[in-house]
């Protein structure tokens, strides 16, 4: 079923972000190995560099399932943001783009100081991008936040196993 959403995802993006796509660079895969270490497989995930498609019409970037739009943008922490979209898409599937959307539209959206948390997994999935993003730009991040911060990286490093259920099938993640 993954599969077949992933493609599914991979369509939609190709259909309003347009086909003109690439796979990481040297440097992005770099820049993402010394984040999320083996947590996050790098090989299926593309970029769309400029503004493409229907969701060109947008300035801000954005992932969907395991293609991230970058509008022209291009830094770092702007990856390493957006690829934390794609890592809680391989472990909450599409569910990640609603609770996306939810945040954006809370008081707190990307605030991750907010929740005053010490565990990564009680932000929400802007807050939780935003942090990483941070932790890279700006390394006194992690002084300051320590425990954050080894809490963040050991998340996103721990191997790749989807975690979300189906409604009615408690306890078994889906395929």
């Amino acid at each position: 079923m993954r599969g077949f959403v992933g493609r599914l995802l991979l369509g939609a993006a190709d259909a309003l972000g347009g086909r003109a796509r690439r796979g990481l660079t040297v440097a992005e895969r770099s820049v993402l190995a010394g984040v999320f270490g083996d947590g996050l497989d790098l090989d299926p995930i593309v970029v769309v560099p400029d503004r493409a498609g229907l969701l060109g019409l947008s300035r801000r970037p954005v992932t969907l399932g395991t293609s991230i739009h970058l509008k022209g943008a291009s830094s770092p922490g702007l990856l390493v943001h957006e690829a934390v979209h794609v890592w809680q898409y391989r472990r909450l599937g599409a569910r990640y783009a609603l609770d996306a959307v939810r945040a954006q539209c809370s008081r707190t959206g990307y605030d991750w100081r907010a929740p005053a948390t010490d565990r990564f997994a009680e932000l929400n999935v802007e807050a939780q991008a935003q942090f990483l993003q941070d932790l890279v730009t700006t390394p006194a991040v992690g002084t300051d936040h320590p425990g954050l911060a080894a809490d963040a990286l050991a998340s996103v490093r721990a191997p790749s196993r989807p975690t979300t259920t189906w409604p009615g099938r408690r306890g078994r993640a889906s395929a």
